[in-house]
């Protein structure tokens, strides 16, 4: 019985063991499939499923006949899994060759630490496809884009250009960034142990937005005439570098605008960033006489002088410590105002700015928006410096009358040009014509009227001034074949940043055309030529590029032809 006895006590024992193991087992599935049930599916959806971002299509820049300035195109990055990457020494030199990267920095990025790594960004499809038939495990692809600048270095410093995650840095890839990114989407898809997706298991749970596409003011081949003539323009003055602008000067619509040297967008990583500036809109200059047509409008304007008003011009004026002479002998010491300005006579100009007077002066600086951005659609507008109210000294005047001392953008002077030209408005300079958004619906560019700054009376009086300066003053060489013009040089000294000026200059040029009827204006400036002088160095530019844009928009030539070529007097 006692053995008996036993065995039953270790059946018995046995019996509980199992009771109890069955018991912690029952328990344990019990708690992990019910109460613990949701935690441990979401820990398994988790390593099993991965959110992705979808990208959009980044909206094109089209000039404004249609044409393609900027586009996103199909493009692939390589990546590297470093742990899954055997043989990292025979990938690395597999991979040297068709992704143009040496073999010793591919080797250290499959020799990283990291579960992932990009080896190459945004190659193109040919590459990708190379890249796939090598089947190197480890290495994979991932579908991009990369923005695309078909004409180059067309509009380079207007375009800008995205960073490698399809982001706008600069230009008008910069202004625009909302309207042309898009909105991201985002996809659920499943991946296998080793983190690789699995193919037809993707669940898209936000459908990305295309970006719109945005069509701009510039036209492309007036812009190729403004560039091809600015670097010929440097190279035969010498000068250090060039800018212009063409504008609208009814709608502010703007044509071509252009800073040389120029840079292929394409390329923009291994650019100088001084090359990528757009100069006409981001950096100020004191323009020297080029802005006596500010001191003309508002004299005549205020009725200090009419056109035929007659002028001694002193040999010298002395104000305050300064003494002022003009850069260049006068046909003659008494000269109508109208010759004033066609001879750009400093002295003429300082006298009737004298007699006009300095509250009046710094009331039309402010009335043509000198010292404040215009507002155009660009990022980094510089807004120039203009005298400080109240801190004017007897200087200040006599400076300012013939365009030192206070400084401005191309774009300003273009505006106030178009003040003169299109009967004394100011518009708004913009580059935004129309928005055409992922559906195809088009959003057109409200243009609103500008604010009246002076008389039509008196812009057509300045107008008769300034072909003057064409037909007969310094800036005969900004005359043209078919139409009449009307314009002002400008040489202004740089000023040294240590203070005073040196022996440095910048030579320029801003005028309209046609004279009769104005529809365009030009601004163009050099930065020291050899040939100092804006009648010189700037007006020829200034007639080449703007008698090509009035034919190309085919404006009818004028019917009585004034201007000529028949003398130059620097200035």
């Amino acid at each position: 019985m006692s053995k008996e006895k036993g065995r039953d006590a270790r059946m018995n024992l046995a019996a509980l063991a199992i009771f109890v193991a069955t018991s912690i087992i029952s328990y344990r599935l019990v708690h992990l499939q019910i109460f613990k049930a949701d935690r441990y599916s979401a820990l398994a959806q988790e390593q099993r499923l991965q959110m992705t971002d979808l990208n959009p299509r980044r909206g094109c820049i089209l000039d404004r006949d249609g044409e393609v300035l900027a586009i996103s195109q199909e493009a692939y990055s390589i990546y590297a899994v470093p742990y899954l990457v055997e043989d990292k020494a025979a990938a690395a030199a597999e991979l040297s060759l068709l992704l143009e990267m040496p073999r010793q920095d591919i080797e250290e990025k499959l020799g990283a630490q990291a579960g992932f790594v990009y080896l190459r960004r945004k190659v193109s499809p040919d590459v990708a496809e190379e890249v796939e038939a090598l089947r190197i495990p480890g290495i994979g692809l991932e579908k991009e884009s990369k923005r695309h600048y078909p004409q180059e270095d067309l509009a380079c410093q207007i375009l800008g250009y995205v960073g490698t995650d399809n982001v706008g840095l600069a230009g008008l890839e910069l202004q625009y960034e909302e309207l042309l990114s898009g909105q991201r989407g985002e996809a659920e898809l499943e991946v296998d142990p080793r983190g690789d997706p699995i193919p037809g298991v993707t669940r898209i749970t936000k459908q990305p937005v295309d970006g719109s596409d945005i069509q701009v003011t510039i036209d492309s081949e007036i812009q190729f005439k403004l560039q091809e003539q600015l670097a010929a323009s440097v190279q035969s003055s010498g000068a250090k570098s060039g800018t212009g602008l063409i504008m609208d000067c009814r709608s502010g619509e703007i044509l071509a605008m252009a800073t040389y040297p120029f840079f292929d967008v394409n390329d923009f990583p291994t650019v100088d960033p001084a090359l990528t500036r757009n100069r006409a809109v981001t950096d100020a200059f004191e323009p020297g006489s080029v802005l006596k047509v500010l001191t003309a409008m508002a004299a005549l304007q205020e009725q200090v002088v009419f056109p035929e008003t007659v002028i001694n011009i002193p040999p010298a004026l002395k104000i305050g410590e300064y003494e002022f002479k003009d850069d260049h002998p006068m046909p003659r010491s008494d000269l109508t105002f109208t010759e004033v300005i066609a001879h750009s006579s400093n002295l003429g100009t300082i006298k009737t700015a004298m007699a006009l007077g300095k509250d009046l002066m710094q009331e039309y600086i402010n009335r043509c928006g000198l010292g404040r951005a215009t507002g155009v659609d660009f990022p980094g507008e510089a807004a120039g410096v203009v005298p400080e109210e109240g801190k004017w000294t007897a200087t200040t005047l006599p400076t300012v009358a013939i365009g030192q001392g206070i400084s401005v953008t191309p774009l300003q002077l273009a505006v106030v040009m178009s003040v003169v030209a299109n009967g004394g408005f100011l518009v708004q300079p913009h580059f935004l014509q129309r928005v055409i958004h992922p559906d195809r619906s088009v959003e057109e560019k409200a243009i609103e009227p500008g604010r009246q700054v002076i008389s039509p009376n008196t812009a057509a009086s300045l107008r008769y001034v300034l072909g003057e300066v064409v037909r007969m003053g310094t800036g005969t060489r900004a005359a043209m074949a078919l139409y009449n013009c009307g314009g002002k040089t400008g040489t202004a000294l740089k000023a040294d940043p240590r203070g005073g000026y040196r022996e440095a200059h910048i030579a320029s040029f801003a005028g309209f055309a046609p004279a009769e009827n104005p529809r365009l204006v030009a601004v163009i400036t050099l930065d020291e030529p050899l040939e100092v002088y804006g009648g010189l160095a700037a007006a020829p530019c200034f007639s080449r590029v703007m008698e090509f844009a009035l034919q190309h928009l085919e404006i009818t030539p004028s019917m009585d032809k004034k201007n000529t070529r028949d003398r130059v007097v620097p200035q």
